[in-house]
């Protein structure tokens, strides 16, 4: 009886503890994204750095963590103008299936080209695109890729639809695209 209790008090005061580091990660977060907001990025990075040492007990929540922490982090970067940084850690972030926000991904791509390129160049560029699946996720999740060569990127992106090869053969870019959010910053 006693090892019972010792066992289940154990387990009551980890989960406890854990809880707590996660609420106090998602605050340090938070608090990067306010001072983002603000313009104050040498504070939201201090935020962003303190968020990153806190320990997310691995999994689904740690994938959700550490995502939400390159989105912005990509973020910071795009208000230094450090547009190839920002997708740099932007192509590090996969697995919409482990709790990243692709959608937010996908959209903030899309925004960094745009500034880095100009949306006539970006449009241009997408207009002539072909879509083939990432062969690297295409077993878990619904992820495509663009190469937009005039732009020296391949834009690799989730469409909440799953199609097979030979589907996606006769499946326009623009069809595919209307489906995911960034379609909008686009057209």
């Amino acid at each position: 009886m006693k090892r019972t209790l010792f066992v289940a008090s154990l387990f009551i005061s980890l989960t406890l503890y854990s809880q707590d580091h996660t609420k106090k990660g998602y605050s340090y977060m938070e608090k990067s994204q306010r001072k983002l907001a603000q313009g104050q990025l040498a504070q939201a990075r201090d935020y962003l750095e303190s968020a990153r040492k806190v320990d997310f007990h691995s999994g689904n929540p740690e994938a959700t963590a550490h995502s939400r922490m390159n989105l912005i982090e990509a973020q910071i970067l795009l208000q230094e103008k450090r547009y190839d940084d920002a997708l740099r850690v932007l192509d590090t972030t996969h697995g919409a299936s482990f709790g990243v926000n692709c959608l937010e991904r996908d959209s903030l791509k899309i925004v960094t080209l745009i500034k880095k390129h100009g949306l006539q160049k970006v449009n241009a560029a997408f207009t002539k695109a072909v879509v083939q699946m990432n062969p690297d996720t295409a077993q878990f999740d619904a992820t495509y890729c663009v190469s937009l060569n005039d732009l020296g990127y391949t834009f690799c992106f989730y469409a909440p639809i799953v199609l097979t090869e030979e589907e996606l053969i006769s499946y326009t870019l623009a069809a595919l695209a209307k489906e995911c959010s960034f379609y909008q910053l686009l057209f």
